[in-house]
């Protein structure tokens, strides 16, 4: 069977398919800091989370490069000295980072993953720094994704009877999510598990 008509997204090969196999194993071990902060049993991982984000993005929206930027996103949080690091005020103070710390430390962790993944890793850090930088409509969706996300699995947890308020990650986030696809799928989410 031959493969000339598939578009590989990326093309990794040798060393450079390893770390990225890698990093992705990582991100699927660490568990996420607000919900163990939380005492939340049996916390996601952030793998996990950015394989809901992904299945968000495929169902409700067709951009281009969406998902591969949802992908890669948290890529940092596999490098020890970054991990999943939280700049909001509800964290512990004696664990919390400023979102300049956060920010320093996440771009040094991906331009060393970009630096082993030779010229596709220059298009992965490329397009990290589209999302970090919240410029583009794709970036901002990513980033209303990311926190539709939260709150929907805060929702689970709370239903779970887990040591959640799903209303505070409302109050806190809920006004960041814009879009009207995104607004519509949160109140129904939101709904129907609560």
């Amino acid at each position: 069977m031959s493969n000339k008509n598939y578009q590989y997204p990326l093309n990794f090969q040798g060393k450079s398919l390893t770390k990225v196999v890698k990093v992705i194993d990582v991100l699927h071990k660490t568990p996420r800091t607000g919900w163990v902060d939380r005492k939340v049993k049996d916390p996601e991982t952030v793998g996990e989370h950015t394989d809901e984000l992904v299945f968000l993005a495929e169902k409700l929206f067709n951009i281009p490069g969406l998902n591969k930027m949802l992908k890669i996103h948290d890529w940092p949080e596999s490098d020890k000295n970054v991990g999943d690091r939280r700049t909001d005020n509800s964290c512990p103070k004696s664990t919390r980072w400023t979102k300049d710390e956060k920010y320093q430390a996440e771009l040094t962790a991906m331009k060393k993953i970009c630096l082993e993944l030779g010229i596709e890793g220059k298009k992965i850090f490329k397009l990290w720094l589209e999302f970090e930088e919240k410029k583009t409509e794709r970036s901002q969706i990513a980033h209303q994704l990311d926190k539709l996300q939260m709150i929907v699995r805060a929702a689970k947890y709370q239903k779970e009877g887990q040591p959640i308020k799903v209303e505070e990650f409302i109050k806190e986030d809920g006004d960041k999510i814009k879009h009207p696809i995104l607004k519509r799928v949160l109140d129904q989410a939101v709904i129907e598990i609560l």
